[in-house]
């Protein structure tokens, strides 16, 4: 058995044992919160909204700022190339339960993220810092505090998969296909502009974050909005298509449903982070440091995620692209063609944007988990590893290196998964004592 066999095969095995715990975790949390997440969206909106005009208290980040910064991160590759693979492995029904996890998985962003805050601390520079680690260190017994120096350990690694190599490839191939831009040098830029960011720290990330996110999922929306409109004849069909591959006697019958949702919680996931314990670490940051507000302001990242995926993959689907054997950004920029011919370039122009937002995010992340695990000392190494792994990732093959990534990116979701059930009981009676009128 060849290494690339045995890490694949070894990778199946770990999501496949997370696509099950992700799904009972998050249900868990939902009924034990009795779907408070799903009843609190009206508040979250509205504090969300108030925190443009207002922000108080003790955080280096606003709530609005916080949630485009987190929301930088999401909309990576898994908006795009992502929900392409899911439709051409899991089929159109598998948007359908796309939806169904980000629902249920409401509740587990909302409680990683309200124990962050909760159990927030300050470095040995005196910033606030936060995230599963510190959840661990603090909140759990003694006997299973090891469980956060795992959690950072992994972390700090699977960032530069997650967040780096797989985005840096990414965006030089679609430089080098639409401005024929050799890929050496779109690592090179792309590295040097990263740098100049994430020197600033979470300040200067978040301002970034504040003016691009907004932008981009607005131009994205508006974008194939305008394709779905354009071909508003092809949704009643698709639609069909959707609920039939879900409710078919064969998907019910057969393996296919299984791999349905399978695939779907695994997109959901890595475009989400609910229950990877990444998001936390920035809204940990947050002011005001109150974890019910700032656990139910975070989950409409997964909101607006799933609202990105979804656009893909109705755009996809009436077109039919996902029927052809080609999968990824390729599937995607032939629906753009065939919705708006000619228009496959904006493809392009939104990979380089998601991408960075997420690359930048991403540094940060990894970089709170190794300061976890070594103090700030590390930053500034740790700053220009991260930018030479850019260049590296855009001009090699890095095909073994991005399985044993997939591979930590899932191992770092079960300590994470521990710690929301050992402290469930935390989050239940945090938000059971909120007292939701206040006009905080």
């Amino acid at each position: 058995m060849t290494l690339p066999v045995l890490l694949d095969q070894t990778s199946d095995f770990i999501w496949g044992l997370i696509v099950d715990w992700i799904a009972y975790v998050s249900l868990f949390l939902t009924l034990g919160l009795g779907f408070l997440p799903l009843r609190q969206l009206g508040f979250a909106l509205q504090q969300t909204w108030r925190s443009l005009h207002r922000s108080e208290g003790e955080g280096t980040l606003s709530i609005f700022a916080a949630l485009m910064t987190a929301l930088g991160g999401n909309v990576g590759t898994g908006s795009l190339a992502g929900i392409a693979v899911m439709l051409s492995v899991g089929g159109p029904g598998s948007l359908f339960w796309m939806w169904v996890i980000t629902l249920v998985s409401l509740a587990t962003k909302y409680s990683e993220v309200m124990l962050a805050v909760r159990f927030r601390s300050t470095n040995d520079k005196g910033e606030l810092v936060g995230g599963p680690m510190y959840v661990m260190c603090d909140g759990l017994p003694q006997s299973v505090r090891w469980l956060g120096l795992c959690f950072a350990a992994i972390a700090s690694l699977a960032c530069f998969g997650l967040g780096n190599g797989v985005q840096a490839s990414e965006l030089a191939n679609a430089l080098e296909n639409s401005l024929g831009l050799p890929r050496l040098l779109s690592g090179v830029l792309l590295a040097a502009i990263v740098l100049v960011v994430i020197q600033g720290g979470v300040r200067r990330i978040s301002r970034v974050n504040v003016v691009l996110v907004p932008l981009m999922v607005a131009g994205y929306l508006g974008f194939t909005g305008v394709i779905l409109l354009t071909h508003l004849e092809n949704l009643p069909q698709v639609l069909r298509t959707i609920v039939n591959d879900v409710f078919s006697g064969q998907a019910m019958m057969g393996g296919s449903l299984l791999l349905m949702i399978s695939v779907a919680v695994r997109r959901a996931i890595f475009a989400q982070e609910s229950g990877m314990g990444t998001t936390p670490i920035v809204h940990a940051v947050t002011r005001p440091g109150d974890p019910v507000l700032q656990g139910l302001v975070a989950m409409l990242g997964n909101l607006v995620t799933a609202l990105v995926g979804t656009m893909t993959a109705l755009v996809v689907l009436c077109s039919e692209s996902y029927r052809a054997q080609q999968s990824g950004f390729p599937m995607v920029s032939r629906a753009f063609d065939w919705g708006l011919p000619g228009s496959a370039w904006v493809l392009d122009l939104v990979t380089v944007l998601f991408t960075f937002t997420t690359v930048i995010v991403f540094a940060y992340y990894g970089e709170r988990c190794l300061e976890y695990l070594f103090g700030s000392r590390s930053n500034r190494v740790y700053r220009l590893v991260w930018a030479a792994v850019l260049v590296l990732a855009t001009t090699s093959d890095f095909s073994e290196i991005w399985l044993t990534t997939d591979i930590l990116n899932g191992l770092m979701v079960l300590p994470n998964l521990a710690a929301l059930v050992l402290l469930s009981g935390t989050v239940f009676g945090l938000s059971k004592a909120y007292r939701f009128g206040r006009s905080s």
